[in-house]
C-alpha cells in the first residue's frame, strides 16, 4: 500500500491536535469565554480535517485480485483483469483502465505545493513506485467491473465540520455581549 504522507500535511495536522489538546487543558486562570473556545475549537478541527484529507487520506492498494485507488472523496476498486497500467499526465499519475476514463491516483500526487515542489522526475519516481508494486505482487485474474464508491465517512466529516463552521458563527453572531 502506498499513502500519500505529505510533509506539510502531517505537520499542521500534529500542531493542530496538539494546540486542541492544549486549549482544551489550560489552567483556568488563562481568560477564554465559550465563544473563544468554540472558534478556536471549530477553527483547528477545520485544519486538521481539511490536512488529513490534503494528505494521508489518499491511498491506493495493490491486491492479488483488485488495485484499490482510495482519493479523498471517492473510492475506486478495479479487478487487476481491467488495469492496462499506469501513466503519467503532465502532473497527473492516472491508473489506465480498460473501458473506463482513466482514475486519478491522489496518493501519488502531493497536495499541498502539488508541482511547485517536485521536479517531472520525482513524478516519474512516483509512478515507478506503482508500477513495481503492480509488478511485484502475484495476480489471480478475476472476472468483474470496477466499482466507484464515495467515501461516505469522510463526506460525513466534511458535513459535521460544515455545520460547526455555520453554528459558529450563528453563536457568535447571536452573542449578546457583542
Amino acid at each position: 500500500m502506498i499513502r500519500r504522507n505529505d510533509p506539510l500535511a502531517l505537520l499542521a495536522i500534529a500542531m493542530g491536535t496538539a494546540a486542541g489538546a492544549f486549549v482544551l487543558v489550560t489552567p483556568s486562570r488563562v481568560p477564554h469565554t465559550p465563544q473563544t473556545l468554540l472558534m478556536g475549537l471549530t477553527l483547528l478541527g477545520t485544519l486538521v480535517l481539511f490536512m488529513y484529507l490534503a494528505g494521508p487520506a489518499a491511498f491506493v492498494a495493490v491486491t492479488h485480485t483488485h488495485v484499490v485507488v482510495g482519493n479523498p472523496l471517492v473510492g475506486y476498486r478495479v479487478p487487476r483483469s481491467l488495469v492496462d497500467g499506469v501513466r503519467l499526465d503532465g502532473f497527473d499519475i492516472e491508473l489506465r483502465v480498460s473501458g473506463h476514463a482513466p482514475i486519478p491516483i491522489a496518493a501519488l500526487i502531493p497536495a499541498l505545493g502539488g508541482h511547485n515542489r517536485l521536479r517531472p522526475e520525482d513524478y516519474q519516481t512516483r509512478l515507478n513506485r506503482l508500477a513495481a508494486l503492480l509488478n511485484h505482487t502475484p495476480a489471480t485474474l478475476v472476472a468483474g467491473t470496477m466499482a466507484r464508491r464515495y467515501r461516505y465517512v469522510h463526506l460525513v466529516l466534511l458535513a459535521v465540520d460544515v455545520l460547526a463552521l455555520v453554528g459558529m458563527v450563528l453563536s457568535i453572531s447571536t452573542d449578546p455581549l457583542a
